[in-house]
């Protein structure tokens, strides 16, 4: 029978990596990911042998579409990085964060 665990979401440094790291340990066959994208450090925990590593690409990037943007304003209030300039331009190193 297989069983999966996911521990996701919550706020950085409340041991959620910490408790997956116990429960790795009390599996004998497993098959761990760390998908953390700010800092994926499970394996500085586990030490284990890593089998396969791959390129990840995540979905869209943010993009200023300058033939139909009327400039209001409406993308500098919802994006939660700050990304986007006064003059509507993506910031292509805080649209990551």
């Amino acid at each position: 029978m297989t069983k999966e665990l996911v521990i996701i979401s919550g706020k950085g440094g409340t041991g959620k990596t910490s408790i997956v790291a116990a429960f790795a340990a009390l599996a004998k066959n497993k098959v761990m990911v760390d998908c953390d994208v700010d800092a994926a450090d499970l394996h500085l925990i586990l030490n284990p042998q890593i089998e396969i590593t791959t390129e990840f690409y995540s979905g869209k990037s943010a993009e200023i579409q300058s033939d139909i943007c009327v400039k209001c304003g409406r993308c500098l209030e919802v994006c939660r990085f700050n990304a986007i300039s006064e003059g509507f331009v993506v910031d292509e190193i805080s649209k990551i964060r």
